[in-house]
């Protein structure tokens, strides 16, 4: 299937974008908001809700301006490199994860009832203790690299 091709379908599939895709298809995270399709050779997560979608984009935009710092950036723009993201969308639910659990989890259940929770306990995304959060990403290591022979 062509590149052009590939993404013109594969924006159709997912008209509303799942904002942590990256966490779900690095399997540390479910949400049962989340809808999971196979396209070509490749696999991908559309959200089922629009407003969801959005509150998922607030979050993860304060996670990435709050975490400039440990990734050494000036600024953040909406596209990170492939392991800075994961790092952010991962290490940040964890982080948020751990607000609420005493046990550190590597996984997050659902990320839906983690973003209602977050919401209700602190009365909006805004007022999120991201100090805290950002530790959770700083130490957050994905995969190792393998070496090659």
């Amino acid at each position: 299937m062509e590149e052009n091709e590939y993404k013109s379908t594969y924006s159709k599939i997912a008209s509303i974008r799942c904002e942590f895709e990256k966490a779900l298809t690095n399997n540390k995270a479910k949400c049962s908001y989340s809808r999971h399709f196979c396209l070509a050779d490749r696999e991908g997560y559309a959200c089922k809700s629009r407003e969801l979608s959005g509150k998922c984009r607030e979050l993860l935009e304060m996670l990435r301006e709050n975490s400039r710092f440990i990734l050494k950036m000036q600024k953040t723009s909406n596209k990170l490199p492939h392991n800075m993201e994961i790092r952010v969308q991962v290490g940040g639910l964890i982080g948020i994860q751990a607000l609420f659990s005493l046990e550190q989890q590597d996984r997050i259940e659902d990320i839906f009832a983690l973003v209602e929770r977050a919401e209700a306990e602190y009365g909006s995304l805004e007022k999120l203790p991201y100090d805290r959060i950002v530790q959770s990403i700083s130490s957050y290591q994905g995969r190792k690299s393998r070496k090659r022979n």
